[in-house]
């Protein structure tokens, strides 16, 4: 959030639009702006989220600065076209100090998590990705209604498209992103007939790697990598969790 404002203020844009188009490198007024910029507001909501997980003393001395940031964001009273308003102007240095301060104290209380992911890895969500699209396809509509299936894997699409724009929007806004699908695909696991054992299966595993891959991008945990390749330690575990809860609901 604050990298991405700051781009827009060092732009050198002479407007508000232009700052913007070039920041997040879509054409103004096109689908694709709307998009990026869409997950920015959402990058607020989720720091806006973040904060209220601080300390209530913490909470109250950044909330003053939501007002602030909102408006970096979407400007409501502005010509986004003015020239004589251009994106260094609308975007001040103590907004950036604000936000920056915030990330910082973010970054040292939430470390390790989701929403300060503490790891780099992406290569490994990024495969369990592109199983899932293939399962997802793979998997009979009388084992799962295909509207279902289709909103999961529209969810992993997007999880992959953050991915390519990893250095755009984070890896905490992916991290975000895969604990949502991780829960779709959870949900979705209830409520497969179990008519094909093989599928079953399938889903089985993949939901473990994803699980996992997830998992070593927040934590960062170099054994879990290991884990991951050799099926053991918190993989195992997982795979323990999950047969239980199949055991239960079978």
């Amino acid at each position: 959030m604050h990298e991405i404002l700051a781009r827009v203020r060092e732009s050198g844009a002479k407007d508000f639009r232009s700052g913007w188009a070039g920041t997040l490198g879509a054409e103004w007024g096109s689908s694709e702006f709307a998009r990026r910029h869409a997950e920015v507001s959402g990058l607020l909501a989720e720091t806006i989220r973040q904060v209220h997980a601080l300390p209530e003393a913490q909470q109250h001395r950044y909330s003053r600065y939501f007002p602030q940031w909102w408006t970096a964001v979407v400007q409501p009273d502005l010509n986004w076209a003015d020239p004589g308003r251009p994106a260094r102007v609308l975007v001040t240095q103590e907004t950036l100090d604000h936000l920056a301060s915030a990330a910082d104290l973010l970054e040292s209380a939430l470390g390790g998590t989701c929403s300060a992911p503490a790891g780099s890895n992406l290569e490994a969500l990024k495969e369990s990705c592109d199983t899932w699209l293939e399962l997802l396809e793979q998997t009979p509509d009388e084992e799962l209604a295909p509207s279902l299936r289709e909103e999961i894997a529209a969810q992993i699409r997007h999880l992959l498209w953050l991915i390519d724009h990893a250095p755009l929007f984070g890896t905490a806004r992916i991290s975000r992103e895969a604990t949502t699908v991780i829960g779709s695909i959870a949900q979705a696991s209830t409520v497969l007939s179990g008519q094909d054992p093989q599928t079953g299966g399938k889903w089985k595993r993949g939901f473990i790697a994803f699980v996992a891959a997830s998992t070593l991008l927040a934590t960062g945990a170099t054994q879990l990598q290991t884990a991951i390749e050799a099926g053991s330690g918190v993989v195992k575990e997982i795979t323990q969790v999950v047969e239980s809860v199949s055991g239960a609901t079978g």
